[in-house]
């Protein structure tokens, strides 16, 4: 039993070590969104630039996550995720150097590259050293890193932006992370869960083919919803601090926080709902994760029309409440019900091949917006990507009723 204690012990010591990570990857990623009225005064950035601080970003990472899957099935885990996050760190840097918009956007392109790696490694990690009856709620947990790192990312690039320099806010990220990437490679290595994942990494250096997962039907119409979802998500995330630091004429940190502290904190709440309800519901309804997934995604699809068309910061607020929690419980459950259908020795490849299609299309939604603002409205725009949203849900339901069980079967079959 005590064996049985420090073995579960030191498999949440990983998530935890692995959700700062996270965290620092965001602050990172976001803090630049809140910037955007100092970008346009100090570097002449244009709006269409401005949407590329996101796109540019997206499709870097998306098609570092196509390649991340193989090297993150291929090689020790642990490392993989360390020597991420200390390139970040330079790319972080070297952001706070830029001159130019060419120069800044290259640096997102190199910070896109240097993170693409570790969220495909980093989820396979998590799922290789816990069990199925914890699996949905230690991804979550991991990954309710993202959404504080984007709460703290959009309150801190405003207000270091105002109170002293932006680029300043770039170089204490950057120290922060690489510091943190020693001390956790240090304590990584000596966490008994980090050999258990190298000797599987050593044990699969021939893994098996990609094809059968994208030719799997679940696989697939999961993929589908996660890109409705990214689609809504990386337009908030691009452009709603400097919408509303417009329409209410708000300062950049007060626009920053309202454009993410309602809603990360919604989509924590869900999350802590959502994944543990996924968990202890799959074992008596093995298609439960989709059915809150279907929720999600329904109920969370309108309500991002209503963050951009409220009237009143209130109503915005309430709106994005509404967004975070439901968009909360769909994430709560899709990468443990994508790994449900993906095998063993694949799943670093099946998380970054959704994830690089996600980055793919929400770094087309923020070009689009930002390419489009002028002549269409930006609820109009939004509006589009709820519709996509719901037609999503329809993809889940034919899931639910047709292929779920059946591609779950195959997987159980081949391990």
């Amino acid at each position: 039993m005590r064996a049985l204690f420090r073995e579960h012990r030191r498999a949440w010591q990983v998530v935890g070590l692995l959700g700062v990570a996270f965290f620092l990857a965001y602050v990172a990623r976001q803090s630049v969104f809140s910037i955007f009225g100092v970008l346009r005064a100090d570097l002449g950035f244009t709006e269409t630039q401005l949407g590329l601080t996101s796109t540019v970003f997206l499709w870097v990472y998306a098609s570092m996550n196509l390649f991340a899957g193989q090297i993150g099935d291929r090689f020790p885990k642990h490392q993989v995720v360390t020597a991420s996050v200390a390139l970040w760190a330079l790319a972080t840097a070297w952001m706070g150097a830029a001159a130019s918009p060419v120069a800044l956007l290259a640096g997102r392109a190199v910070l896109a590259v240097t993170q693409g790696v570790y969220a495909p490694t980093a989820v396979a990690y998590i799922s290789q050293v816990h069990s199925p009856a914890t699996r949905g709620s230690a991804i979550t947990a991991h990954g309710t890193a993202q959404y504080l790192g984007v709460m703290v990312g959009g309150w801190y690039g405003g207000y270091l932006a105002e109170a002293w320099s932006w680029r300043w806010m770039f170089w204490l990220v950057a120290l922060a992370t690489f510091a943190y990437a020693a001390v956790l490679y240090s304590l990584l290595r000596r966490n008994p869960a980090a050999a258990a994942a190298t000797g599987a990494a050593s044990a699969s250096a021939r893994v098996s083919s990609v094809w059968p997962i994208l030719r799997t039907p679940s696989y697939l119409t999961i993929s589908l919803a996660f890109i409705a979802v990214n689609a809504m998500l990386w337009i908030v995330y691009t452009w709603l601090p400097d919408i509303l630091q417009k329409k209410y004429s708000l300062s950049a940190a007060s626009a920053g926080f309202n454009a993410t502290a309602y809603v990360q904190i919604a989509m924590i709440a869900g999350l802590a709902a959502g994944a543990p309800l996924g968990d202890w519901l799959t074992p008596r309804r093995p298609r439960a994760r989709l059915w809150l997934m279907a929720a999600g995604l329904l109920v969370s699809s309108p309500c991002v029309y209503g963050v951009v068309a409220a009237d009143t910061l209130g109503e915005m607020r309430l709106a994005a409440l509404g967004y975070g929690f439901f968009k909360g419980v769909f994430s709560g459950n899709v990468w443990a019900a994508l790994l449900a259908v993906v095998p063993h020795d694949r799943r670093a490849f099946g998380v970054g091949f959704t994830n690089a299609l996600g980055g793919m299309v929400g770094g087309v939604a923020s070009y689009l917006v930002g390419y489009f603002r002028g002549h269409y409205a930006v609820e109009t725009m939004l509006g589009a990507a709820g519709v996509l949203g719901w037609v999503a849900t329809l993809a889940l339901g034919y899931a639910i009723r047709r292929t779920y069980l059946a591609d779950c079967a195959r997987v159980c079959q081949r391990a």
